[in-house]
């Protein structure tokens, strides 16, 4: 379903885009060198032959559409055109599943049957994000999203408790929703074995 791009939330939205890619450029250009380094790793993803140390060495190089494609990028868009046309298209629920291909089979996740015993397992962990699955719930570690070029990082996870079955803050788990279902990509289809009757 598609919103009128010149909406308030559209406009919201890439207000919010624009922010965090001037917060980014100034960590990029800040004297704490955490901070700096931490930026300019964001940054180096926009070039294959490029790393953090090298761009710090030449931080003049580095200016704001630089900033704003990395966080085109890390919202699931190609660059940030593309963010400001898509922006505004208002994908479906994200189906959790998508996040348990067989690829991720060796991470260490917990099934449970009901909500509260997942919750329980949960508890206050910062490492660790609830799902449902199907009728049932998964606790999975950071390793498993972030494999799948999901920000773990993201302040929208701390929002909604890293709880994607009851979250505490429904704006912040609709922007992860937008940000997943285009990450994230769909589970491949099975296939039926040759000579099996349909």
């Amino acid at each position: 379903m598609r919103t009128d791009p010149s909406s308030p939330n559209t406009i919201d939205a890439l207000a919010e885009y624009k922010i965090r890619a001037s917060k980014l450029l100034k960590d990029f250009t800040s004297a704490d060198k955490r901070r700096a380094f931490h930026a300019a790793h964001r940054l180096a993803s926009l070039w294959p032959d490029k790393d953090a140390k090298a761009l710090l060495a030449d931080k003049a190089s580095i200016q704001r559409k630089h900033a704003l494609a990395v966080i085109a990028r890390e919202m699931g868009f190609r660059d940030w055109r593309h963010l400001t046309e898509e922006a505004h298209v208002e994908l479906p629920a994200f189906d959790t599943t998508r996040l348990f291909p067989p690829s991720t089979g060796f991470y260490l996740n917990a099934w449970f049957t009901t909500y509260e015993e997942a919750r329980d397992a949960l508890g206050a962990r910062k490492d660790r994000f609830l799902f449902p699955y199907r009728r049932q719930f998964v606790v999975c570690e950071a390793g498993l999203l972030a494999s799948l070029g999901i920000d773990v990082k993201d302040p929208d996870w701390d929002l909604i408790g890293r709880d994607w079955a009851k979250p505490q803050d429904a704006q912040a788990h609709y922007r992860l929703n937008q940000k997943l279902a285009r990450i994230v990509p769909p589970l491949p289809e099975r296939r039926r074995p040759k000579g099996r009757p349909s």
